[in-house]
């Protein structure tokens, strides 16, 4: 496998990036074609770079620049025409055509890597509209960047400033990062149905590597994700990272291109309440009941279902809604989930952790196998679902993103550690009023099936509940007027950059 290149002194942060990348790029080409083009060139960039280390080491032990021995070890081989340094030596070149340069670069890596055919958009696509000059600064711009670390970074800065569309592709870091330490995925099959950018399969990877573990070796990877722009943003992602997964490209809901698998480990964050979705009654998914086709929510929980190993989990992002719905069935597929006991624990999250919406979210922690599994000796929690309310954790990031805390992520997943007994040290689970509680089935039969932590939970001593519907209110008001703000700060800048030019 190919190493990676290492961490200059003083990389460029993703905004620095995002922002001169974007002054070059402005007039000559729509706003929604920076993330492709910006992205893009800088995984070419890290191409370059591994390849040159790759290429040193090769020559420190006496071998040449030829592609077979890269071919023989099972190297990935960057052709002359498509390395960096190449690409800024003909965008600089008044006598030749930086588009023209490219597009060879293009070619060559497609034809000397057949995994990398379908991942590129022709070079006329991506500099579509600019002149020599934006091209030759890109290009030099990029040459200073070092780590991959700043394509993730870069990824959520996009998410940032495309708001709504920004949540097509990526889930905030801290959210994907709960998914990821409460269920501690370290060896089997990890599935993402709806991958986006492939930030749920990289935090699983880096999970196991942070445990000293080997991530290709330990962990299976794979995704399925319709948009065709995403899903080239979430291979780049994970080849930057060495991570070897099987993503495939189709609306997972209306064509599962893999019908057999059963994963140990599936991470969801699917789009919230997606409306007139390719329905097939009496696909054999739809173990519950059919659910309808004006919310897509019981789909992608039961597609979870479907997708676990006998004693696999999953966590699904949802909005709070699909916790107490009964329109159209949806109860009715609830009940039928709870009664399988097949929900582990519902976590209630604070509002403005999404740059796609207001709306509040909650993950649904699902378990196929929750009794003490033996010799693992954990807690039977057979006919038990723990809910965590978390609704009011988080800091703000800015003036209308939050985001979730060290200490808080690690307080909510170490209480389901607990109350599982997959903590490692022993600890007794105990409720705490205001934040966690245990119940049985009979507990939420006695609420009609409706799984909204509050109702569990209870209040603290020192601060009451709020009432569900004029909290989301004032969140989303909130999130509105701090949103306005930052775009009325970001006029200003824009026409002092007008008025000094």
């Amino acid at each position: 496998m190919r190493n990676v290149p290492p961490y200059s002194t003083q990389p460029p942060t993703a905004a620095d990036l995002l922002w001169k990348a974007a002054d070059k790029l402005r007039g000559a080409m729509d706003a929604a074609q920076y993330k492709s083009t910006v992205l893009t060139l800088i995984y070419l960039r890290f191409l370059s770079l591994a390849f040159e280390q790759t290429r040193r080491q090769l020559e420190a032990e006496g071998l040449g620049d030829e592609e077979a021995a890269y071919i023989a070890d099972g190297l990935r081989w960057i052709p002359p025409v498509a390395r960096w340094d190449t690409l800024v030596q003909r965008a600089q070149d008044p006598n030749d055509e930086p588009v023209t340069a490219l597009d060879e670069a293009l070619d060559a890596i497609r034809r000397t890597d057949q995994s990398l055919a379908d991942l590129f958009p022709p070079a006329s696509a991506l500099v579509a509209g600019m002149d020599r000059q934006r091209i030759s600064e890109l290009f030099t711009l990029f040459a200073d960047v070092r780590s991959p670390a700043v394509y993730e970074e870069l990824l959520a800065e996009f998410a940032r400033f495309e708001g709504k569309r920004g949540g097509e592709f990526h889930t905030p870091r801290s959210v994907v990062r709960l998914l990821v330490e409460t269920l501690q995925p370290q060896h089997g099959r990890v599935y993402d149905p709806c991958s986006g950018s492939g930030g749920m399969l990289a935090q699983a990877a880096k999970f196991v590597k942070e445990r000293g573990g080997d991530p290709a070796a330990d962990l299976a990877f794979y995704g399925q994700e319709v948009n065709v722009d995403s899903w080239q943003l979430a291979r780049m992602n994970l080849d930057l990272q060495g991570i070897p997964a099987d993503l495939r490209r189709a609306d997972t809901l209306d064509w599962d291109q893999r019908p057999t698998l059963k994963a140990d480990i599936v991470l969801a964050s699917p789009p919230f309440n997606v409306s007139d979705w390719a329905l097939q009654e009496g696909d054999p998914r739809w173990r519950y009941g059919n659910p309808p086709r004006t919310n897509a929510n019981y789909a992608w929980l039961q597609h979870a279902v479907h997708k676990l190993s006998d004693r696999g989990s999953a966590g699904v992002i949802l909005t709070n809604g699909s916790l107490s719905s009964k329109q159209k069935g949806e109860g009715k597929i609830r009940k039928a989930m709870v009664d399988s006991d097949l929900v582990a624990c519902i976590v209630a999250l604070p509002p403005q952790l999404f740059a796609s919406t207001a709306i509040p979210a909650c993950i649904w922690f699902l378990a196929k196998d929750k009794s003490p599994q033996g010799p693992e000796g954990l807690t039977d929690r057979r006919g038990q679902t723990l809910f965590i309310d978390a609704h009011t954790m988080g800091e703000m990031a800015g003036r209308s993103h939050r985001q979730l805390t060290d200490r808080e992520l690690s307080e909510i997943a170490r209480t389901y550690h607990v109350w599982r007994g997959t903590d490692g040290q022993g600890q007794q689970y105990r409720d705490m009023p205001g934040f966690c509680r245990s119940v049985g089935l009979d507990k939420i039969q006695e609420n009609q099936y409706i799984l909204t932590p509050g109702r569990y939970v209870g209040a603290t001593e020192q601060q009451p509940r709020h009432d569900g519907q004029r909290q989301a209110r004032i969140d989303a008001l909130t999130r509105d007027l701090l949103a306005l703000l930052d775009r009325s700060d970001h006029l200003t800048q824009e026409m002092r950059r007008h008025l000094d030019r």
